[in-house]
């Protein structure tokens, strides 16, 4: 590339940091601060995960960048200002960003987006991808505007298959592995002054923070369904999986079978279902 930025990125943890960090100054640039939120919600306290991720975070970080810990998102714009930044590349990050922090960089600012965008905006594209039974895991770069993850589209692609027992490493693998090419993509796109292709409005859903309904398992649906219920929910939960009552007992389901297995069968509203792993409560 013919000119190196001053970037500023805003994100959530130690590891995507190092990623984004790693492909920026390969590709000639210079990452100067990094923006980690340190609550789910402005103006409220740390999370345990959210404080264990910023110790994390200070080991690992560079010597010359700078990390920095907004109470809110009010705080973005006045220390942002000081670095005088090319671009903002944002991955993860919790909070809404202002619109005067979006267009303060010279090159506006990028977001990282772990779906084919117009599909699953929203804080949780890949429970829902998981949820829905998609077969395949997506990322979009796209410019950021006021309306989340509704920018033009710079670079946008399918980074893998979704394993049908899937973890976040499995997940974290995929990204690590797509982004490279997008994030490089977009950038020669963001150099040469390209806004972006618009997304399609009509085509957007919106991804949602799982809902209470994921943690109880109802038979009456489709047993693919039920199916994809167990997946998601034994993604998000490190292993565990929905409640059930089976025989008058409840037991959390860890993982079904759409073919005949040993275990457990249950006749879902089309057909049986087999629970090859559950555990009692």
């Amino acid at each position: 590339m013919s000119e190196g930025l001053r970037v500023a990125v805003a994100s959530y943890g130690p590891d995507q940091f190092a990623l984004l960090n790693g492909v920026l100054s390969k590709l000639g640039h210079s990452p100067v601060v990094y923006f980690m939120s340190r609550s789910m919600r402005p103006n409220e306290p740390p999370e345990p995960d959210i404080l264990s991720g910023m110790t994390a975070t200070i080991k690992e970080l560079p010597p010359g960048i700078d990390l920095l810990l907004p109470s809110s998102s009010a705080d973005l714009q006045p220390m942002l200002s000081g670095y005088e930044v090319d671009l903002l590349v944002v991955f993860g990050f919790n909070w809404r960003i202002p619109s005067e922090v979006l267009q303060a960089p010279r090159y506006g600012a990028l977001n990282i987006h772990p779906s084919l965008l117009p599909r699953y905006r929203g804080p949780s594209p890949i429970p829902w991808a998981v949820r829905n039974g998609d077969a395949e895991l997506g990322l979009t770069v796209h410019r950021m505007t006021e309306k989340i993850d509704a920018g033009p589209i710079l670079a946008q692609g399918v980074v893998g298959r979704l394993p049908e027992v899937v973890s976040p490493a499995d997940t974290w693998g995929l990204v690590r592995t797509g982004l490279p090419v997008l994030l490089e993509r977009a950038l020669l796109m963001v150099l040469a002054g390209a806004q972006g292709t618009a997304q399609a409005e009509e085509s957007a859903t919106y991804a949602g923070f799982p809902p209470p309904e994921w943690e109880e398992i109802t038979w009456g649906r489709s047993r693919l369904d039920a199916h994809h219920q167990v997946r998601a929910f034994r993604f998000l939960h490190g292993g565990s999986g929905p409640v059930v009552e089976i025989g008058g007992h409840r037991v959390r389901v860890l993982r079904t079978s759409l073919v005949k297995q040993e275990g457990l069968v249950v006749d879902c509203a089309d057909g049986p279902l087999w629970i090859t792993e559950y555990e009692p409560m």
